[in-house]
């Protein structure tokens, strides 16, 4: 097996964060750190340490839904010490981690796991799984704007795919506008730069659908398990 599998399907990182701690020389077999991902293991012979920490077999993976509050981190430790996403599952196994991620004040649907191959097939690029967000935004863009953001904007980060962008409401004084978008890839911060980038910057911002699955009814803060069809969905 791919070293970087097998450490993700033990349930101590998402493979792409494996891959970095590799580069990074932090995961070693047999005593020797390896840096290029990809390097084959024998399962059940070779010893394996992610961050000084030997990697054993995992015995059952967890899949879970969150909805995250806005002012938490998404990270599964802070050196600051401000309240995180952990904080909220921390009565649950602590090899679980978020799948993907919501920037401070983004609120809504969050995925965590301990199955590397679960949390990759969300993550890469290529399966484009959709996500829906609400979001609020300063104003009211006009039809050419929002025509500008489903054909694709650029960012800083380059220019976004061709998005699905719907006017849920207006206000009654016209101060602000909602809008359904969904997207499927992962920049940084993307829809907030999209609507920054026409001049509309957004004052809220929720995920509400992460491929078929749906944050329905679930408080804030709160988090419950997924079905095994619920599952099945997400990796089909």
């Amino acid at each position: 097996m791919r070293l970087e599998k097998y450490v993700a399907t033990s349930g101590i990182a998402s493979r792409r964060s494996v891959k970095k701690s590799i580069h990074a020389g932090l995961v070693t077999v047999n005593g020797e750190p390896v840096l290029v991902p990809g390097h084959p293991i024998e399962v059940g012979i070779d010893t394996i340490e992610f961050e000084g920490k030997q990697v054993e077999p995992l015995a059952e993976h967890i899949y879970l839904m969150l909805n995250k509050p806005a002012g938490c981190l998404t990270t599964r430790h802070d050196e600051r010490g401000r309240p995180t996403v952990m904080d909220l599952v921390s009565d649950l196994s602590d090899t679980i981690y978020p799948v993907g991620r919501l920037d401070l004040e983004t609120e809504g649907l969050l995925l965590f796991t301990n199955d590397g191959n679960f949390a990759h097939r969300l993550l890469h690029p290529s399966h484009e799984v959709e996500k829906t967000y609400l979001a609020w935004v300063k104003g009211v863009p006009r039809d050419e704007a929002v025509q500008r953001l489903r054909a694709g904007i650029t960012i800083p980060s380059g220019r976004t795919a061709p998005a699905k962008v719907k006017r849920l409401s207006v206000s009654k004084d016209g101060a602000t506008a909602k809008f359904e978008v969904v997207i499927h890839e992962g920049k940084k911060r993307q829809v907030r730069l999209m609507f920054k980038a026409v001049g509309h910057p957004v004052i809220r911002l929720k995920r509400v659908r992460i491929g078929n699955l749906r944050l329905g009814s679930l408080p804030s803060g709160q988090y419950r398990l997924l079905t095994a069809d619920e599952i099945a969905a997400l990796m089909s």
